[in-house]
């Protein structure tokens, strides 16, 4: 089982929304920018809306959010004006970003010589690093170096699909799906 959810964040939330609870609010109130706020209560109230009010979310030791029901696991990301989430029974890793970014211009910080040249279309760059930061909250280490261990290694044009590791780490899956002018990429291990 794995839903994706890509929803536009809600410029202002409501006191009275029944989906969010104390605990949503108490944990956006720790940002002082009011977008960043809008963007955590976003993709909680994703997550209460599909796993229920009462699941605990919390954080594991390098900082990504889980819950606390069985065999269920959750990533999030955002961009300026979207969220994503990511609800499976397997380990997930999910990354948005608008493609009006330019990724061109630091592709060189992320990508190795052998990235580089998998693919011609003028997305690849933000393909590359949506992939990766999906790889990255997958495999769930710190302090990775996204050019040198995390490496893409094949990639198909015609499906969005493409295939990488953390070192010796089993092979990723990533699928990346296009909504408007943003990307999405989806990470699971190759044999899930």
């Amino acid at each position: 089982m794995t839903k994706i959810f890509v929803e536009t964040i809600p410029t202002i939330f409501t006191c009275c929304d029944t989906l969010l609870v104390a605990e949503d609010v108490a944990s956006a109130a720790r940002f002082q920018n009011e977008r960043r706020r809008c963007e955590h209560l976003a993709w909680r109230r994703i997550v209460r809306r599909e796993l229920g009010r009462d699941v605990h979310i919390s954080y594991n030791e390098v900082g990504a959010p889980k819950v606390d029901k069985d065999n269920i696991y959750i990533s999030v990301s955002h961009c300026r004006d979207a969220v994503a989430v990511a609800i499976a029974d397997c380990c997930i890793g999910i990354d948005i970003e608008s493609l009006d970014r330019d990724f061109e211009r630091v592709k060189e910080r992320y990508m190795c010589d052998s990235e580089m040249t998998l693919c011609t279309d003028k997305n690849w760059a933000a393909y590359a690093w949506i992939a990766k930061e999906a790889m990255y909250k997958l495999y769930g280490k710190q302090g990775v170096e996204l050019r040198e261990e995390l490496i893409i290694e094949s990639f198909d044009q015609a499906t969005l699909t493409l295939h990488g590791r953390l070192n010796n780490s089993n092979v990723a899956r990533v699928e990346i799906s296009l909504y408007d002018n943003t990307a999405v990429a989806v990470a699971t291990l190759e044999d899930n």
